[in-house]
């Protein structure tokens, strides 16, 4: 980690598709949208309401990058640690836009909105594939109560 910084835990939905490129150094990437919605409890309605948002790209790198694509679609609830920046650029239109990026350490699926199987692989092993649903078989049975 550098000096200086931010470091940062974002819980959000991604809310766009997968996009996955190699760079100049071989190296894959991931990148996608993820969108933090604010909710708080509005006293005068009684109702939970959506308050301010983060947007945020995030890029997953090399294995990281491989688990993300395979594991991870627009929808999902996901909970992402990494640095976190912002990036210029020249727009289409010629005006300089400024967006707010995080290069992800660790992505995984948020448990509290959703439930998932986990795949795990060997450290040198290719990376995990969609194994589909689990079958009945897959599952232990559970042991007999005692008498």
């Amino acid at each position: 980690m550098a000096v200086g910084e931010t470091t940062v835990a974002l819980v959000g939905t991604v809310t766009s598709d997968l996009a996955r490129r190699r760079v100049s150094t071989g190296d894959d990437v991931t990148s996608f949208w993820v969108v933090s919605h604010e909710r708080r409890f509005d006293r005068d309605t009684g109702e939970w309401v959506d308050g301010r948002q983060l947007s945020v790209r995030v890029s997953c790198w090399r294995r990281l990058a491989d688990n993300v694509q395979v594991s991870l679609g627009k929808g999902d609830p996901v909970i992402v640690t990494g640095r976190l920046y912002t990036s210029e650029f020249d727009g289409a239109d010629g005006g300089r836009r400024t967006i707010t990026e995080l290069d992800a350490y660790a992505v995984g699926p948020n448990l509290g909105r959703c439930a998932t199987v986990v795949q795990r692989h060997r450290r040198d092993g290719p990376p995990a594939s969609d194994p589909g649903p689990p079958k009945a078989t897959d599952r232990a049975a559970p042991a007999p109560a005692a008498v």
